[in-house]
């Protein structure tokens, strides 16, 4: 009877656990990679873990499973590579290459049930495989939020202390093969020790073996077959789970609990696949020191398959959003109380003002208008430096024709600069020189309007969809102030009515054709732009990657009225051809902006 109640039970669990899973709201099945990025290289320090690999474009690709006809996957190869350009931020030389992509900017995930199906390769030891997530929050790590859904190579320590639990047979001899894992990381003070300077609170961080439950399988190991992977999420709870031979096993005692100390994980997050090598979780040594760990024995080349990715809707819960950030328009507020916005950011909630390292501290002038204002003195360190940082990534690519306006009360003999700061890193400053007139200014150490052209601030490298620091001030010679700034806002160069409605434009631009373009396909030379002006204008047609860099630009001149084409051929400003993937073309006349997507295929 006892053990028919509790399959009785289990049933009726399962029943329940299904009965709150939604329909499926986006799935990938590694038919191309339109919703990827890849990611380049060995980041800082191994991409803060210690890493040995450096990650490239090549060693990603979509492969047939083998067996399955028409079911493709993700093919991750680790490799023992070396040679020019595989080297650490240092230039020191790599002896590993290996394949990490990300849907950073172009997917996110908001709640939802999220499965994938993984096949990982004999370990030994040094591979360190993972599915995962992280927050798209222009806060740093740990403070954007971490979920990791599965991830293995872990050290010796970590598999012993656990192995009582969870088909392990408390013998303290498992290898990284047998067993699998997941976490959660956010950042927490009281987490704050000499051990741990970042804050970072991890889930799978256990000594007392009272949650952590990782999933062990001895006979067969848990490499060289699929498995399956979930991650249960809404607002207010997290629970990760394997799936293997169709049983669902827990990979914690209890499902952790979202609360306002972990509200990292009530915003989106980006998806991550990647095979590492080495580094800071497994038993193989770190980056730039062979006596933290063993040597690294992982079977080379090894072959990590995704087969898919799918989320659905849990307990009512679950969004995705396909591309970059929404897209702003019209007027953007960053710090202002009195002018008229579309829309604006509000300072201690989806915004926070930083000073850079103490360079700052509060001053005295009083608002040019409004309540608000910012007034800072400098501290006489040598420079200074503080902005205006968006909580989440704003897209401002529509103001590429508009301009940066702020109120600036500063000594005349002050030399300063204005810039912004993407998500990637990528940083441009305009320099506004002392007692010399420029972008508005008089340079009358009175409250005067600077407006600097978006084109000018942008520079080469800027995404402006994905902005971080949207207003950034900066002073680099050392000379002590007190000033102030306020009425900061973009405005996007297009007309407003007298209810500050954006004017359309009779302008069209058309979708290229072919679209995809496909390079290789025999007669075709290239994808025809098409658009129609309705009066004779100046116009420039610029290509634009993923990044927001510009590629090339294909038209810049005065053109007649009626309708007008032109085609691109894939190549770049040095007539190189560009990589396959997501392209955006953007016209721009005197009085208007529009930019559509484009893909080219190999």
């Amino acid at each position: 009877m006892k053990k028919l109640l509790l399959s009785s039970m289990f049933v009726l669990l399962s029943f329940l656990i299904y009965a709150q899973v939604g329909n499926i709201i986006w799935e990938e099945n590694f038919d191309n990679l339109d919703n990827w990025m890849y990611d380049i290289g060995n980041g800082s320090w191994g991409w803060g873990n210690g890493e040995l690999e450096y990650y490239q474009e090549d060693n990603v690709d979509i492969v047939e499973i083998l067996g399955q006809p028409g079911n493709n996957a993700l093919k991750i190869t680790a490799r023992n590579e070396s040679g020019a350009g595989i080297t650490d931020q240092w230039g020191n030389p790599l002896s590993y290459t290996s394949g990490k992509i990300t849907t950073k900017s172009k997917l996110s995930v908001k709640y939802g049930l999220i499965e994938t199906r993984v096949k990982i390769p004999d370990l030994d030891l040094g591979g360190w495989p993972a599915v995962w997530m992280l927050g798209t929050s222009n806060l740093g790590w740990p403070r954007c939020g971490e979920i990791d859904m599965m991830e293995m190579g872990h050290n010796q320590a970590f598999r012993n202390l656990h192995d009582s639990h969870n088909n392990g047979n408390n013998s303290d001899n498992s290898t990284v093969n047998q067993m699998v894992s997941a976490n959660a990381i956010f950042y927490s003070e009281e987490t704050i020790n000499p051990d741990n300077p970042s804050g970072a609170a991890s889930l799978s961080w256990d000594p007392q073996d009272e949650n952590c439950r990782p999933y062990y399988s001895y006979d067969p190991p848990i490499t060289d077959r699929y498995l399956i992977y979930r991650t249960y999420w809404d607002e207010s709870s997290l629970r990760f789970t394997v799936i293997d031979n169709e049983v669902e096993y827990d990979l914690y005692e209890e499902t952790f609990a979202i609360d306002s100390l972990s509200a990292e994980f009530q915003e989106p997050f980006y998806l991550i696949a990647n095979l590492a090598i080495g580094g800071a979780l497994t038993d193989a040594y770190n980056l730039g020191d062979p006596g933290t760990g063993a040597p690294v024995s992982i079977p080379l080349p090894a072959e990590m398959y995704i087969d898919y990715i799918k989320i659905s809707q849990w307990n009512g819960q679950g969004q995705v959003h396909v591309g970059p950030p929404t897209n702003q328009a019209g007027i953007f507020g960053l710090f202002t109380d009195t002018t008229p916005t579309n829309n604006s950011l509000v300072c201690g909630q989806d915004a926070e003002i930083y000073v850079w390292e103490g360079t700052l501290s509060e001053g005295s002038i009083d608002a040019y208008e409004g309540e608000n204002g910012i007034s800072w003195s400098s501290n006489g360190i040598g420079w200074f430096g503080a902005g205006i940082m968006s909580l989440q990534p704003v897209n401002l690519f529509d103001f590429g024709n508009g301009h940066l306006k702020f109120m600036i009360k500063i000594p005349a003999h002050i030399t300063f600069k204005i810039g912004i700061i993407d998500a990637w890193g990528n940083q441009n400053y305009v320099t506004l020189p002392a007692n010399q007139p420029i972008y508005g200014l008089q340079r009358t150490g009175d409250w005067e309007q600077a407006i600097i052209p978006v084109e000018e601030l942008r520079g080469e490298y800027i995404d402006l969809r994905m902005l971080s620091y949207e207003f950034v001030i900066l002073e680099e010679s050392g000379q002590q102030c007190e000033f102030a700034i306020d009425d900061i806002y973009w405005d996007s160069g297009l007309v407003e009515n007298t209810q500050n409605n954006i004017i359309s434009r009779p302008l069209t631009l058309e979708q290229n054709f072919p679209n995809p373009f496909i390079r290789n396909r025999a007669k075709r030379n290239g994808t025809t732009i098409r658009y129609s002006l309705p009066i004779a204008s100046d116009v420039k047609l610029d290509i634009f990657n993923i990044k927001g860099q510009k590629v090339r630009t294909l038209i810049n001149s005065h053109q007649q009225k009626g309708q007008h084409s032109v085609t691109w051929d894939g190549k770049n400003l040095n007539n190189s051809p560009v990589s396959s993937g997501v392209y955006f073309y953007k016209i721009k006349t005197q009085d208007h902006t529009s930019t559509k997507k484009l893909l080219i295929l190999d």
